[in-house]
């Protein structure tokens, strides 16, 4: 997937602050929920719950958004 769009989303969860998630998807059907979201390269950061993640950014195939708050929920691709 492409940084911007992974990028993208980052910033509307920071934005959207506590209680807002981002699920990552990738080509295994894996699903890698995060709170926080960072990009270095190639690699993809995901902070959770239970630590964090690394993924490879070329197997992320769609990300879910959803936001506490207002209860919404966006996918990209």
């Amino acid at each position: 997937m492409d940084a911007a769009i992974i990028e993208d989303y980052a910033r509307k969860l920071r934005a959207a602050g506590a209680g807002a998630t981002l699920v990552l998807f990738t080509r295994g059907g894996q699903e890698h929920p995060a709170h926080d979201v960072r990009i270095a390269r190639d690699l993809v950061y995901l902070t959770h719950d239970a630590g964090e993640t690394v993924i490879l950014r070329s197997e992320i195939v769609a990300i879910r958004f959803r936001d506490a708050r207002a209860g919404a929920s966006r996918v990209g691709f």
